[in-house]
């Protein structure tokens, strides 16, 4: 009875997406439709979309696992007792029956405000991987449309570089170096998953999708009649991030306002294409959410040929959407982590944020954080999670949690060797280590010094201190503290060198001052001649690159603000009609002239090896012969690789 009862179940399921999916997203572009009533028997209105100057959106796949036709149960009970249950939209006890008797499709969205996402996406992003995890399919979305707009939640002002020319390109590039970061992500979830314990073949399909594939395709007219005739002003303005943006000074826009509507298209998109049942997000996008839930269910709501079906009642209860919101990561004074507000100096890319810089982050967390950071953050079973804290609680002084929540999350995020890489050196420059002859291995590191691979990964290019050398150079070290930000004054600084917390060199040799004593930075304390690197205290460290007076500038500007050093950097320079015409002909008298060269050189080495094969048909050649053609030949494959 179970089994006819599924099968009709997964029949109606394929029934329904095939009478909702929409079809402006898979034609071909000449054929693009957009399908705006779903109760209308007409054929869709044809469009020819414009070319635009995006070559294609993104969709990038990391390949589905083997199809899972049984999910593992108590996914719900997983995500509470992690502490990721927030508010649910629909009835929670069949949403339950169904996740532990049938394979759901899930998704959550992160919009490409920034070139990386940043510890605070973990929060949505762990609760995908323990639907994933669970065998039910994920869809993580890359928001490259809705990143134009810009979302006005847990916001007073409109984010900046909203009216910017190039922020087409940007949040283009952005969106490309996310579904990049993501997909490596899922991949090292799966190997850290694999590693403690989960069964591979149980694991679920992923995928990554960018929202720019459909909305590209979809005018303004054909937006208000999807999506705005089925939306209420009066529902949309009781929303949070309405209601509190209106009150604000600066208000809100009429872009901002529409951003719900935006974003309940993509689940309306997701829902009839992919079969999405439910919507994960912060606490933040609960007005976002339930906007996608309630556009689906009018949608369907209006759908007469659903009652002309034998079952229109299973139907309908396979088109109920679902929502569930996750606690926000918020700093120590409260505010929403994210990338203006504590967020942005701990970012999920290892170029923006160093894995060293992370493992110290984590590992100076406070203890009151640690037992529902280690249930966020990691996949260690609740009972392990236990026992550590019992440890922390008699040894407080060894940080047991500390040390397992940075090792954890730094396996997940950059895979095990860079995680040991890390807890190696902070023993190295800490003396941090639960290893017998760990600081014995310490001292022995310490004598022959340290080069600079033992510190990459420690600071990345925004995070070095940029110092002019000759400004340095011979100084007192007092000087150069402050010079590199290490201290704010030259009496402070001395005071740090006089109290021996100062450690400088490849050798971390201790300064300790005696009055009336200076000393001097030479060569000898530098790393390669160029880096200085210098631990104040028991756990911070600083590192200086020498620069000279030409280059100094363009690192501070890069380390005051990389994303706009970045942007800079991608600026595209203004050519007139004239001169674009000129690069082109050059472009294609340089393609012209290397196809001329290299059919050249095809012909003379096909001439050689006919020559070479003519003479070792006609003699026989004794070894320095046959050694001297072999030669030649390896000459030839050389030169043909370079």
């Amino acid at each position: 009875m179970e089994a006819a009862s599924s099968l009709r179940f997964r029949n109606a399921l394929v029934f329904l997406r095939h009478q909702l999916r929409s079809s402006y997203a898979y034609r071909p572009r000449h054929q693009q439709q957009c399908r705006t009533n779903v109760n209308s028997s007409d054929p869709p209105v044809k469009k020819n979309f414009a070319s635009d100057c995006m070559a294609k959106f993104i969709n990038h796949g990391i390949g589905d696992m083997k199809n899972i036709i049984e999910p593992t149960p108590g996914l719900l009970e997983t995500l509470e007792e992690r502490g990721f249950m927030g508010q649910f939209h629909g009835n929670r006890e069949e949403f339950t029956k169904l996740t532990d008797g049938e394979v759901i499709h899930i998704y959550a969205g992160a919009d490409a405000t920034a070139s990386s996402l940043h510890l605070g996406h973990l929060m949505v992003l762990m609760p995908m991987i323990h639907c994933m995890l669970h065998g039910h399919r994920i869809s993580l979305l890359v928001g490259i449309a809705t990143a134009r707009i810009g979302d006005p939640s847990g916001r007073l002002t409109e984010r900046e570089g909203m009216k910017d020319r190039q922020l087409g390109e940007r949040t283009f590039r952005y969106g490309t170096d996310i579904t990049l970061q993501l997909s490596l992500l899922l991949k090292n979830a799966i190997n850290y998953a694999r590693q403690r314990g989960y069964e591979e073949p149980k694991i679920g399909r992923r995928h990554i999708r960018s929202n720019l594939e459909w909305h590209r395709n979809v005018s303004i007219i054909d937006f208000m009649q999807i999506v705005g005739h089925r939306s209420r002003i009066g529902e949309m303005m009781l929303r949070k991030s309405v209601s509190e943006r209106l009150k604000s000074e600066d208000g809100l826009s009429f872009s901002e306002f529409s951003y719900q509507l935006i974003q309940a298209m993509d689940y309306w998109h997701l829902f009839s294409n992919l079969g999405v049942r439910l919507q994960i997000g912060g606490s933040d996008q609960w007005g976002n959410i339930t906007a996608g839930c309630d556009l689906i269910n009018r949608m369907v709501n209006e759908a007469r040929w659903i009652e002309e079906q034998p079952t229109p009642s299973l139907i309908k209860n396979m088109a109920k959407p679902y929502g569930l919101t996750v606690p926000l990561l918020t700093t120590a004074s409260g505010k929403k982590f994210s990338k203006t507000s504590g967020g942005g100096n701990i970012w999920i890319s290892a170029n923006k944020t160093p894995p060293f810089s992370l493992y110290q982050y984590l590992l100076n967390r406070p203890d009151d954080a640690m037992e529902q950071w280690l249930k966020y953050f990691t996949l260690l079973p609740i009972p392990k999670i236990e026992e550590i804290m019992e440890e922390q609680k008699e040894h407080p002084e060894r940080r047991p949690a500390q040390k397992k929540l940075a090792y954890e999350v730094v396996d997940l995020l950059h895979g095990p060797i860079v995680a040991k890489k890390c807890v190696e050196t902070t023993a190295v420059f800490f003396g941090q280590t639960d290893e017998e002859d760990g600081l014995a291995k310490r001292e022995r590191k310490l004598q022959q010094g340290l080069q600079k691979s033992d510190i990459e990964g420690v600071s990345s290019k925004p995070f070095w201190e940029p110092v002019v050398a000759d400004e340095v150079l011979g100084k007192p070290l007092e000087k150069v503290m402050v010079a590199g930000g290490v201290a704010p004054s030259n009496g402070q600084a001395r005071t740090l060198l006089k109290s021996g917390a100062v450690s400088i060199g490849p050798n971390l040799r201790q300064v300790k001052y005696a009055d009336g004593e200076k000393e001097i930075l030479t060569m000898d304390d530098l790393i390669d001649a160029n880096i200085l690197l210098m631990k104040v205290g028991k756990n911070k460290l600083h590192v200086m690159r020498m620069e000279t007076p030409e280059t100094v500038e363009r690192a501070r500007e890069e380390k005051a603000d990389p994303e706009r050093a970045l942007d800079n950097k991608h600026e595209v320079r203004k050519q007139t009609v004239r001169q674009r015409r000129s690069a082109r002909k050059k472009e294609k008298k340089a393609a012209t002239a290397l196809r001329k060269t290299n059919r050249e050189s095809a012909k003379r080495t096909s001439r050689s090896l006919l020559i070479e094969k003519t003479i070792a048909s006609k003699q026989i050649m004794d070894e320095k012969a046959f050694g001297s053609l072999l030669q030649k030949a390896l000459n030839r494959a050389q030169k043909k690789k370079k």
